[in-house]
């Protein structure tokens, strides 16, 4: 498919989606705490909210049957913070309700290959087997969980750790503790801070509809497309207040526009490929350090970054944990630039940002895999640049 951005002025206002990190969690404990009327799927939902509400519905519906029988399904597509937080809060749901844990996780894309290691080490020891099925690229749940200390790796994921926050909020006997440098930690304050509105659960707000903040990571796009572009965005349905970790994107913005710069990205992995852009084009230099885990999201985000930057002209380079990026030399002499999506939104978001700074049409393959976190951009796609 066909973007255009040569020879566009832009003046646009836009409100960041809403944010999948607080829609997840408010979600669950809702769910956990009693309340099960806001898991209708809506048409504005991404894919990634879409399997949440459809496992706490699955969830549901096992313990309305009665004593489990047979293996139960819980679908989560290509939701990684799904497949995380749910394997233990799955677990314990059931535990509270007399039950023994036999489910099935289905997956989709790249998520069966993305690692849950520490996630299965924790469980294991407290009565859970979770068998990996390579044919069927799902994860089997056995087993009745064991209260007591849970012990998790956070370097590994804040995922982990959130969901087995969420998980023991109905497992009154049990206590976390984390290991080794909890990784992304403003996730797990997050977790924290939508855990104390309802736990304990018998003090509970009054339950009704509730609204989620503006996204943060999608916020990141915009306000780096804002950067970039002929003309102006406004970007609305952005909490200044927010706890959310992408919220770093201000500080990283206002630091660009210098020879060059380093940038710890231990705690924003998911905005990484729009600041990797953005620098090409306002910096000589830039290292981002702690890059790693960028290698096991929905592609392999270091090397689509860089294939995308270099199929520009912007020298890339790369180590075990760092990604450096280079100035753009307006070398790139062609109306239209054609990239990959990697089936992978964020990666879809980065291409448009290298056209929109290079003022040359996209040439795309996709579009698509933006419904797994910002629906209505493409909305915004059919309207503004097709």
């Amino acid at each position: 498919m066909i973007l255009r951005f040569k020879d566009r002025s832009f003046d646009l206002k836009v409100d960041a989606p809403p944010s999948k990190s607080v829609y997840h969690r408010e979600l669950i404990i809702r769910f956990l705490s009693g309340y099960e009327d806001d898991l209708t799927p809506s048409s504005d939902d991404s894919k990634d909210i879409i399997a949440t509400k459809s496992c706490l519905l699955s969830l549901r519906s096992m313990s309305q049957s009665g004593t489990v029988l047979k293996w139960n399904i819980l679908d989560c597509n290509e939701s990684g913070s799904t497949l995380r937080f749910m394997i233990p809060v799955a677990a314990a749901y059931l535990k509270a309700k007399g039950e023994a844990c036999r489910v099935e996780f289905k997956t989709a894309g790249r998520l069966y290959d993305r690692p849950i290691d520490a996630l299965e080490t924790c469980l294991n020891a407290h009565g859970i087997t979770i068998t990996h099925d390579a044919e069927k690229r799902s994860f089997v749940l056995e087993g009745e969980l064991e209260e007591g200390e849970f012990v998790i790796d956070g370097s590994a994921s804040s995922q982990y750790v959130s969901g087995l926050m969420m998980a023991l909020t109905v497992l009154p006997d049990s206590t976390l503790r984390i290991t080794g440098t909890p990784a992304s930690v403003h996730y797990i304050e997050l977790t924290r801070s939508i855990i104390e509105k309802y736990v304990p659960f018998e003090n509970r707000p009054r339950m009704g509809h509730f609204e989620v903040e503006g996204d943060w990571s999608g916020g990141a796009f915009l306000l780096c497309f804002k950067e970039l572009i002929n003309g102006d965005i406004t970007v609305g349905n952005l909490n200044e207040d927010s706890v959310q970790g992408d919220k770093a994107i201000e500080d990283y913005l206002a630091a660009c526009g210098v020879p060059e710069l380093t940038w710890d990205c231990r705690d924003i992995p998911d905005i990484v490929p729009y600041m990797a852009v953005t620098a090409a084009f306002r910096n000589k230099k830039t290292v981002f350090n702690n890059i790693g885990r960028l290698r096991i999201k929905e592609s392999d985000r270091v090397a689509a970054i860089r294939e995308q930057l270099e199929t520009a002209g912007i020298k890339t380079e790369e180590t075990d944990e760092t990604l450096t990026v280079y100035g753009y030399d307006n070398t790139f002499d062609n109306d239209m630039i054609t990239l990959k999506s990697y089936n992978d939104h964020r990666m879809v978001m980065s291409a448009m940002l290298i056209a929109a700074a290079l003022g040359v049409d996209l040439d795309i393959d996709t579009d698509a895999p933006l419904d797994k976190s910002f629906p209505g951009l493409r909305n915004i796609i059919k309207e503004e640049f097709s």
